[in-house]
């Protein structure tokens, strides 16, 4: 807390003031990149047809997640696998927005299955986005979006055969 304090040019007190402990401004800090990243989330998916191009809006969310993964100049790394109690309210997030967007092109899908979903591509985008990202340049960007989202269809695809 003294190194952030120092580095916000603020007295230690203020910090505490707002932010009990380190935990409190650790989660606060997830929190808000969390809300950023859902919200960037939701318009990369929007920017798609994703009711007559479903693997079109699929590519466009993991090419944002790639980017974000790969980005070494990010304020705030969203990908430390981490087990604080805060990665639980950002990896929900995702999971929300992902599944909101099952829904809208599927609107017939029974729950729990655009949560189960999401919770696949989520948990699929964040593992190989850590590998590929500790592995930097053994593939490209383009060559990682080419697997992940294959693979993240492959079993969407699979799934919705199963459902008919």
């Amino acid at each position: 807390m003294d190194d952030v304090a120092k580095s916000a040019g603020i007295a230690k007190g203020l910090l505490y003031k707002h932010f009990p402990s380190k935990d409190a401004l650790f989660e606060a800090l997830i929190d808000r990149q969390g809300r950023t990243y859902a919200a960037e989330l939701r318009g990369a998916l929007s920017a798609t047809d994703a009711a007559s191009k479903p693997f079109d809006a699929l590519r466009a969310g993991l090419a944002l997640w790639l980017r974000t993964v790969g980005d070494e100049r990010a304020a705030f790394n969203v990908t430390d696998p981490g087990v604080h109690d805060g990665y639980d309210s950002l990896r929900e997030r995702m999971r929300d927005v992902i599944a909101d967007s099952i829904r809208a092109v599927e609107p017939t899908a029974e729950e729990p299955y655009p949560r189960l979903i999401a919770a696949l591509i989520q948990g699929a985008a964040e593992n190989f986005g850590l590998v590929w990202r500790a592995n930097a340049g053994a593939i490209t960007e383009d060559e990682a979006l080419d697997v992940l989202a294959s693979f993240c269809w492959g079993g969407v695809t699979m799934l919705r055969t199963r459902e008919a």
